[in-house]
């Protein structure tokens, strides 16, 4: 198989991933009467798509998974920042996977996540809340910030054990 093909494919396979972990097996938790906190793992494709395909193809993968995830289960009105902040978890995790030269040690993931999560999730996320239901970021920013202390380790330890074990047999 030619690499484009393969990048293609697997792009797609984060796609899917990321799609049924955001939009069928995350949990929505309302914060002043809005939807504010959704607790997924819908970044996570995404951000080893950024690490395994480039950023390039991680920001595809971010886009087309917002793009074709709201009309299957959409979670309140469309709003274009949030393609933004899926296209950044993607194309952020490449890059760092182009300064780190894909040498992956626990301190260089960390920081990938640390970065990609406090620009994404924590920032623009909690802006595009603020815009969308017109609440104050102090309202919204303090459970977005223990939903990000306890997702961040997580998505460490599944991206190590996802790079240690299967990124070797991709071969891209």
């Amino acid at each position: 198989m030619k690499v484009r093909t393969k990048r293609v494919a697997l792009a797609g396979v984060f796609i899917a991933l990321s799609i049924i972990f955001t939009r069928f097996l995350s949990h929505t938790f309302p914060i002043a009467g809005m939807p504010a906190l959704r607790l997924s793992f819908g970044d996570l494709p995404l951000i080893i798509s950024g690490i395994t395909l480039g950023p390039v193809y991680g920001a595809f993968t971010g886009v087309l998974a917002d793009l074709l995830g709201y009309p299957l289960n959409p979670l309140g009105a469309y709003f274009p920042g949030f393609t933004l902040s899926a296209a950044l978890s993607g194309f952020l995790p490449g890059l760092m996977a182009k300064a780190f030269n894909k040498k992956w040690t626990w301190v260089s993931l960390a920081l990938t996540i640390l970065i990609t999560q406090t620009i994404t999730s924590l920032i623009l996320n909690t802006l595009w809340l603020s815009i969308m239901g017109g609440q104050a970021l102090v309202v919204l920013l303090p459970p977005r910030i223990i939903a990000a202390l306890i997702l961040m380790p997580v998505y460490v330890v599944i991206i190590k054990l996802f790079l240690k074990h299967v990124y070797h047999t991709i071969k891209i």
